[in-house]
């Protein structure tokens, strides 16, 4: 959807150069760069949040304690008849 190849990014780096100046293009790289930072922090701020509300609530361990796999069946014995209880 957004593939930018080298061509189209010297297409736009020129009209940027025209439309914005040569003189404030570092000025706004500085603030896009500030802005992908705060954005990279608010993301790990977030995860961090998260990991601390699991550890918290001792979700890990409950986690940790679900078994997700079928039981272990012997089927040996399922093939051998029972006796039924006398009364």
């Amino acid at each position: 959807m957004l593939d930018f190849g080298l061509p189209e990014l010297l297409i736009i780096a020129a009209i940027a150069v025209f439309v914005i100046g040569p003189n404030d293009i570092p000025k706004i790289m500085y603030g896009l760069g500030r802005l992908f930072r705060r954005f990279q922090y608010v993301r790990y701020a977030m995860s961090q949040q998260f990991d601390d509300v699991l550890k918290a609530g001792d979700i890990e361990e409950l986690r940790k304690g679900v078994n997700f796999e079928a039981p272990k069946t012997d089927e040996r014995g399922a093939d051998e008849p029972q006796e039924e209880p006398k009364p």
